[in-house]
């Protein structure tokens, strides 16, 4: 988080996001394989980091920090709309970006996030083995859940 910070603060927005899709994954790691708090990685978060805009990475790492140092930074950013990713690789929109407050989950799985309806009908077929799999294990995780 430290390194990722300094990127960024050094305007090395390439790195920071290299450094905050390493915690996001790590975070996802330890939700799932230590505190098994949750069934799977959830992808969707760690593209963010990735794939994402500027204030979704100040927004990252300003909550993971204990200084003040990107509060100023935010402030600049927090008009930016925030961006999500359609995963259906036929999208229309450019790069397959579109905002956030506009993406959805897949109903069944919400491991993937679309644009729109027809854009997540689109992908179906692409979609659905991963789709089974995931489903499968989140009832596998919560039928576990409901022993313990």
């Amino acid at each position: 988080l430290c390194t990722g910070t300094q990127y960024f603060l050094k305007g090395n927005y390439a790195d920071a996001r290299h450094s905050a899709v390493i915690t996001r994954y790590f975070e996802q790691y330890v939700a799932v394989q230590v505190h098994q708090t949750q069934a799977l990685v959830n992808w969707p978060k760690i593209n963010e980091v990735y794939e994402g805009d500027v204030h979704t990475l100040v927004k990252f790492f300003r909550k993971r920090i204990p200084c003040s140092c990107l509060d100023a930074k935010y402030d600049e950013v927090k008009s930016i709309t925030k961006m999500g990713v359609c995963y259906n690789p036929e999208c229309s929109a450019p790069l397959g970006k579109v905002e956030r407050s506009k993406t959805m989950y897949c109903s069944r799985c919400r491991c993937v996030t679309y644009c729109s309806p027809e854009c997540q009908k689109a992908d179906w077929k692409l979609h659905r083995p991963s789709c089974d799999e995931c489903v499968a294990r989140i009832a596998k995780f919560d039928a576990k859940q409901q022993d313990t």
